[in-house]
């Protein structure tokens, strides 16, 4: 294991507070967290499937989120998995833990990945999953997605979230794209309902076609214009910065004032790699202190891998993401 030693992180920290005063940016007395790490202002939120911090802060879920209090983070998302299997008492009572340990923690809980289908047009054909046969029918949809979302609604509840992430599903052969843009609108609209009612707000999230093929929502733009056309505040779009940067090859909807004010979350990767800010073509210290000056205070997760398991690595990503908070 590389070594990594208090005098290096020391000297990690500096060199970005030396970067950022060379700016002429000047700073408040910042907050300490129970670890004696300063607490974040931007709501950075790690997560607990992920691989970052694995070598620090070990596997275990509650272990993790002590360690994300120490470390001055205020939110996490991401936190359980949302598979929609049978789900065991010791699974659910492992979640009712991970929602009770996070509030007594007072983290922010982030969304949930849920419903962003990557396999089947079922937004956008009416196509309920199925490898074995197709089944396209609107009332079956209709009763696919309030089974999906009943069965999310139940581990928000446990582990205190109220958002989680959702897709139309794959672009379909057979009909017309505007025939497809029609009935995933009305899907969603049926959705987002379902969750006023209920008291949760959906995500949409827009997927690069490289990493995913064939999705049917692929850009920001295009989250954003399902979102006004659904027009309910329980839909909002995930802009995730990797995905965008990788099917637009750059984030200049952040300055669409339409995908602006439909943002709830964002989740952070460089590009390509989906690994941390800095091992990429990203310059996540530009991108962070404009979507604070833009105004935004909400959670933005840590959805992305680490180039490498060590101490050392996983110190640095911490002083790292100290330095983009230290900008605002």
């Amino acid at each position: 294991m590389e070594k990594f030693n208090r005098r290096d992180f020391i000297r990690l920290g500096a060199m970005g507070s030396l970067a950022l005063a060379s700016r002429g940016l000047v700073f408040a007395e910042p907050q300490t967290a129970p670890g004696g790490a300063r607490t974040f202002k931007m709501k950075f939120a790690p997560g607990r499937g992920n691989e970052v911090f694995r070598t620090i802060a070990g596997k275990d879920p509650l272990k993790r989120l002590q360690f994300f209090k120490d470390q001055g983070f205020i939110a996490v998302e991401g936190i359980v998995w949302i598979s929609h299997k049978p789900l065991s008492d010791k699974e659910k009572q492992m979640q009712q833990d991970i929602g009770d340990l996070a509030k007594k923690l007072g983290l922010e809980v982030g969304c949930m990945s849920s419903m962003n289908e990557k396999d089947f047009p079922t937004m956008s054909a009416n196509q309920v999953p199925s490898k074995e046969k197709v089944i396209r029918d609107k009332s079956a949809i209709r009763d696919f997605l309030v089974w999906q979302m009943d069965n999310t609604f139940d581990i928000l509840k446990r582990v205190g979230s109220k958002t989680f992430i959702i897709g139309p599903g794959t672009v379909d052969k057979e009909l017309s794209w505007n025939k497809q843009y029609d009935n995933v609108v009305e899907n969603m609209a049926f959705c987002a309902d379902y969750c006023k009612k209920n008291g949760f707000v959906m995500e949409i999230e827009p997927l690069n076609t490289t990493s995913h093929p064939n999705m049917f929502c692929d850009r920001a733009e295009l989250g954003a214009r399902i979102c006004e056309d659904v027009k309910s505040p329980n839909c909002k779009i995930l802009y995730d910065l990797f995905h965008e940067q990788m099917q637009v090859g750059n984030l200049d909807s952040l300055d669409n004032p339409i995908v602006w004010k439909n943002i709830e979350s964002f989740h952070i990767a460089d590009a390509p790699g989906r690994k941390e800010p800095g091992s990429g073509n990203m310059d996540y210290m530009k991108i962070f202190k404009k979507i604070w000056d833009k105004g935004f205070r909400g959670i933005l997760g840590l959805e992305h891998g680490q180039s490498v398991q060590s101490a050392a690595v996983d110190e640095k990503i911490l002083a790292t993401y100290r330095a983009f908070d230290a900008q605002v």
